[in-house]
């Protein structure tokens, strides 16, 4: 830890484990804040509000404001707002608060009942997903919209096992529109510049996270040194990232945020 000055910090499979916290990850987290470390949170999961992560974090002992939290819906929706451009329209295949962070940039969301006036389709991790979802993601993008979304992370770290991912729907959508989407997440550098926007003053600044393909590729693309933990994709019972066989190599493995500040 007193290497760094600041951390981009990953949430699930690094904080928590679905709604449970990684063992011994709430004290690290307050122990890096207590010495003054810079901490920025930066997530592929847009599922909530940056305040109702900064709200998760205060009921686990950790003080933080919701600008210290970013998300790959915010990236994604102003990625959207640029390929959809002025007064455009967006079919969004996602959860509430990311149709409300693409509808704050000003654009008309389209119902799947009429999904051609789409000018972009946003994607990510979404349970009610399903084939008609498909249908009218493959229909807007067949008239000529746009292809944006969170992440290609196929899973999602869980406690038992991880669960299919934003990747796993996004595949589908590709694969039946013959599109390629453009990512508002990690590994791309839209997530990362918006991180270090808010910790200007840190100077030597580490990315933590437990998904290789995303967090540390993403982290050494951005400068970053990069620190895996094996608590969440990477390592874990049923994690589905080899170490060993990945071709981008962390520059630290520990075994969970803990094992920072011992």
């Amino acid at each position: 830890m007193d290497a760094y000055d600041g951390f981009l910090v990953d949430f699930d499979g690094v904080v928590w484990l679905g709604r449970e916290p990684v063992p011994g990850s709430p004290e690290a987290l307050a122990t890096m804040l207590a010495a003054g470390k810079e901490v920025v949170f930066v997530t592929n999961n847009p599922t909530k509000r940056p305040a109702e992560y900064a709200e998760r974090l205060r009921g686990m002992g950790v003080e933080v404001g919701p600008e210290r939290i970013v998300t790959a819906g915010i990236t994604v929706a102003r990625l959207a707002a640029e390929a959809a451009g002025p007064g455009g329209s967006a079919l969004v295949l996602g959860f509430e608060p990311l149709r409300e962070l693409i509808a704050g940039e000003g654009l008309r969301l389209v119902d799947f009942e009429a999904p051609t006036e789409a000018d972009v389709v946003v994607v990510s991790g979404w349970r009610e997903f399903s084939y008609m979802s498909l249908l009218a993601a493959k229909q807007a993008l067949d008239a000529g919209a746009a292809l944006v979304a969170t992440s290609h992370d196929p899973t999602m770290p869980m406690p038992g096992g991880e669960w299919p991912g934003t990747g796993a729907i996004l595949a589908a959508v590709e694969i039946c529109s013959g599109k390629v989407a453009e990512i508002g997440g990690k590994p791309e550098r839209h997530l990362f510049e918006l991180a270090l926007s808010r910790i200007p003053a840190a100077k030597r600044v580490a990315m933590v996270g437990d998904r290789i393909s995303s967090d540390i590729a993403g982290g050494h693309a951005a400068g970053l040194d990069t620190i895996l933990v094996l608590s969440g994709t990477t390592g874990s019972d049923g994690g589905s990232e080899d170490q060993a066989a990945m071709a981008v190599k962390p520059d630290l493995t520990v075994a969970n945020l803990a094992a920072l500040v011992a």
